[in-house]
């Protein structure tokens, strides 16, 4: 139910008769943004009036509270312009107080995660609550998915402190794998934050005995061949190495040294390079994740390692991937463990 169709009175109301919805979505109020809004009502007043419906002999705000709170600030307001909404239940107020939310900058991830979850609980479907929201249906099962982290946890994701793509995988973990990501986490043990969610992909995987690792005692022959192997395998990378070091003379060189130096051969080279720049794209992709794995496997789980709050934020290179999954890469996501693919993409 929309506000237009509901009953509508528009009056002034004092501050003092109005309180907010306990089941208002929306828990965090930056104090900033509050005292802003109030500086705009003592320039230009209030350009919106807020939304309340009739309880008791008082009013109940329906959308709005950021409003009403920004209000208490000026020096002088005690009554606020408001429309009164008669015929509103309480699970229509919910929706309504939703909508207003859902997208605003200071609307925490799990603020929203719990929001979904009270819909659902009013026997609202995922797929409902996207159509509502203009979200899609893996985007508000991925928000809900963060309710599985632990409390403190959830706080520091609450807190901006852990980003949105690396909560969705510690929500995937056990409690205390959790735990053991994100103390790592919080010391800067990662490089960026890809390297965090591929090493939370890793536990995940060792979780679920996936088999990334096999178990199998090898025979001396087999031993053998390894040690061959990873000989081989050495010389390659040193080999990339060398190719490495001769690119670097190469970017030393200004465009006219490069197009002299290889005259009528630049595209040929040109090509030769970039093949070479794909190709190493995906062994970095998978030597991250091989490097998670390792480091997955070699892990002994510590329960009583605990979570550093005041610990300041990892801050990653700026590599692809490392912000929030837009809207397309969210419908992307499967509600159950990521597959291959998406461990990959997300590397």
């Amino acid at each position: 139910m929309s506000v237009t169709e509901a009953n509508i009175e528009v009056m002034a109301i004092p501050l003092a008769d109005i309180e907010p919805n306990p089941d208002q979505p929306r828990k965090f109020f930056d104090e900033a943004k509050l005292e802003e809004l109030a500086a705009q009502f003592r320039s230009v007043g209030q350009l919106q009036p807020i939304v309340v419906r009739p309880d008791g002999d008082k009013f109940q705000i329906v959308m709005g509270e950021r409003r009403w709170r920004a209000m208490h600030l000026v020096e002088g307001a005690t009554t606020i312009e408001a429309k009164v909404v008669s015929s509103v239940d309480d699970e229509q107020a919910f929706v309504m107080g939703i909508s207003e939310n859902i997208g605003r900058a200071d609307m925490t991830l799990m603020e929203e995660a719990q929001a979904y979850a009270d819909l659902v609980g009013f026997g609202y479907q995922a797929e409902r609550i996207a159509e509502m929201f203009g979200k899609t249906t893996d985007y508000v099962r991925w928000r809900m998915d963060l309710l599985n982290l632990t409390t403190d946890i959830a706080e520091l994701v609450a807190e901006g402190k852990i980003k949105a793509d690396f909560a969705w995988y510690l929500s995937k973990l056990t409690p205390a794998n959790q735990k053991v990501a994100v103390t790592r986490y919080m010391k800067g043990d990662f490089r960026t934050e890809t390297d965090a969610s591929t090493f939370a992909q890793a536990l995940r995987m060792k979780e679920n005995q996936e088999g990334f690792f096999s178990e199998r005692e090898l025979s001396d022959k087999e031993k053998e061949d390894k040690a061959k192997e990873r000989k081989q395998a050495k010389g390659r990378v040193d080999q990339v190495e060398r190719a490495g070091t001769l690119l670097e003379e190469l970017t030393k060189m200004t465009p006219s040294e490069l197009a002299d130096l290889f005259e009528g051969e630049v595209g040929k080279q040109l090509d030769a390079v970039e093949r070479v720049r794909k190709a190493a794209a995906e062994a970095v992709k998978k030597l991250r994740k091989a490097k998670a794995m390792s480091e997955a496997k070699q892990l002994t789980v510590r329960p009583e390692l605990e979570v550093e709050p005041e610990a300041e934020e990892v801050e990653g290179d700026e590599v692809e991937g490392e912000e929030e999954p837009s809207e397309a890469e969210l419908a992307e996501v499967a509600t159950e463990e990521p597959s291959e693919a998406e461990l990959e993409a997300a590397a």
